[in-house]
C-alpha cells in the first residue's frame, strides 16, 4: 500500500523483503498525487540498487480507466528493478472489474509486451471466466479470506482451483493470494468489519502449496487499515486515524518465522507443507490470537464492534516447525492460569487451533521428547472481556 513514507523506511521494508525471500513486491497506487509518486521514486531508486522487483497494482476504487495512468506507468517499465514473469512486465490492479475488454486491449497496446493480470474481489470464478475477457494473460484472486456469510468456517480454495484451471485452459496465469485475517475499524457504518483469521494462514499455506498456482502474492505487507500486514507499517501515512489506535502494539512481524519456510518450501517447488522446517534450531513457530473475547464488552467504542464479529473465535491458532529426526514434541498452550490445549508435533509442519481463550496472558510451551522446555514464549498484550476499543486484530508472537 503506496502511503507517504520516508526513504529510510522504503529502503528497510525492500531490505526486509528481499530478505525474507521474497522476489518483488506489488504497488497498491491509488494516487498520482506527488506524496504517492515520491514514495514510488524513492522504492524504484532502492530495488534498482539492491536487486529487488517491483510492479504496480493500479487501485481501481480509485481509478476508472486504464487511460488514467499509461502515461505514468510506461516510464517505469524500462527499470531494472520492474518485475517480469517470463521476461515479461507485470502490471496488475486491484479490482477494475468494470473495465472492458476493449479498454483492457487499447491499454496493453499503448503499454507495450506486458502481462496483464488484474486483482478481482467480486468477480465469479467459473471455467469460462476469460471469455469475454481475452485481453487479459491472467487473474488475481483477492480474496483469501472466507465469504462472511459462510460463518464460522476455514477459508476454502475452490474459488482458487476455478480460476486456475480457466487460466491453464487458456494459456493464461493465475496468482494466490495468502493472507491472514480482515479487520478494518475506521468508522461505524462501511469501514468497519471482521472476515475471519481463524483457520486461515495456517490453512491456506497448505492450499498454495498444493495448488501450485503460477505466482503467489502475500496479502499484504503494510496494510494497517485491514490489519493483514504481514511486514512493516510506518505510522507517517496513518497519523491522526482510527487505524493507529487498533494497530499500535500489534506488531505482525512474527509470521516471518513461518513465512521463510514456506518461501523456500515454494520456491523447491514442494507441494505440501511436510518439508517446512525450522531454519537453525529444532523448533520455530509462531501464534496468533485477538485480545479482545468475541462477546466482549466494549460498548463505550463509539463505533461499535465490527460487522461480522460472530464469525470470530475465542481461540488461539498457529503453526509450529519441527527439525528433521527430532520426535516426541509436545506444545502447551496455555491462557493465564490454565492449559487450553497440548500438541503432539511431528517432525516438519504443525498447524493447531485450541479453543476457550478468555481472559490473561496466552503462552505456548514447548516440551521436547524428555520433558524438558526447549522454548517458551508469551504476547505481551492480555486478552480481556472488556475494553474501550472493539479491536478484533491478532497479537502475533512468533518463537
Amino acid at each position: 500500500m503506496i502511503g507517504s513514507i520516508t526513504p529510510d523506511h522504503t529502503n528497510q521494508d525492500i531490505a526486509d523483503a528481499k530478505s525474507l525471500g521474497l522476489d518483488a513486491s506489488a504497488l497498491n497506487l491509488d494516487s498520482l498525487d506527488s506524496w504517492a509518486t515520491d514514495t514510488v521514486g524513492h522504492l524504484f531508486d532502492q530495488a534498482d540498487a539492491s536487486g529487488f522487483g517491483l510492479f504496480f497494482s493500479f487501485d481501481h476504487n480509485h481509478f476508472t480507466h486504464p487511460s488514467e495512468y499509461i502515461d505514468y506507468l510506461t516510464p517505469f517499465l524500462a527499470r531494472p528493478s520492474y518485475f517480469k514473469y517470463n521476461n515479461k512486465p507485470i502490471v496488475s490492479t486491484f479490482n477494475g472489474e468494470s473495465v472492458s475488454n476493449d479498454e483492457w486491449t487499447s491499454f496493453k497496446a499503448a503499454a507495450g509486451d506486458v502481462l496483464l493480470i488484474p486483482g478481482f474481489s467480486t468477480a465469479t470464478p467459473s471455467p469460462d471466466f476469460f471469455t469475454p475477457r481475452s485481453a487479459v494473460d491472467g487473474v488475481f484472486n483477492w480474496n483469501s479470506w472466507p465469504d462472511s456469510s459462510a460463518g464460522k468456517v476455514d477459508v476454502s480454495d475452490a474459488d482458487d482451483a476455478t480460476y486456475l484451471a480457466a487460466a491453464h485452459s487458456q494459456s493464461k496465469l493465475f496468482i494466490m493470494g495468502v493472507s491472514p485475517l480482515q479487520f478494518k475499524h475506521i468508522d461505524s457504518s462501511q469501514n468497519n468489519w471482521y472476515r475471519r483469521g481463524e483457520g486461515n494462514l495456517e490453512v491456506r499455506l497448505e492450499q498454495a502449496l498444493n495448488l501450485q498456482p503460477d505466482m503467489i502474492e502475500l496479502q499484504t505487507w503494510n496494510d494497517a487499515g485491514e490489519s493483514h500486514y504481514m511486514g512493516n507499517w510506518w505510522e507517517d501515512p496513518i497519523q491522526g486515524t482510527p487505524i493507529l489506535d487498533y494497530v499500535r502494539e500489534y506488531d505482525h512481524k512474527g509470521y516471518w518465522n513461518i513465512l521463510g519456510p514456506f518461501i523456500q518450501a515454494w520456491k523447491r517447488g514442494d507441494t505440501t507443507t511436510s518439508g517446512m522446517v525450522p531454519s537453525m534450531k529444532d523448533v520455530q513457530g509462531t501464534f496468533w490470537h485477538h485480545t479482545l473475547t468475541v462477546n466482549a464488552d466494549c460498548g463505550s467504542d463509539g463505533f461499535g464492534k465490527p460487522r461480522d464479529f460472530e464469525n470470530a473465535e475465542d481461540a488461539v491458532s498457529g503453526i509450529v516447525l519441527v527439525a528433521t529426526g527430532k520426535t516426541g514434541f509436545v506444545a502447551l498452550v496455555n491462557n493465564g492460569d490454565r492449559e487450553l490445549g497440548a500438541i503432539d508435533l511431528v517432525e516438519g509442519f504443525n498447524k493447531f487451533k485450541v479453543e476457550g481463550l478468555s481472559d490473561g496472558q496466552v503462552s505456548v510451551k514447548i516440551l521436547d521428547d524428555s520433558g524438558a522446555t526447549l522454548v517458551e514464549a508469551s504476547g505481551p498484550l492480555e486478552v480481556s472481556s472488556s475494553a474501550t476499543l472493539c479491536n478484533y486484530n491478532f497479537q502475533v508472537i512468533g518463537f
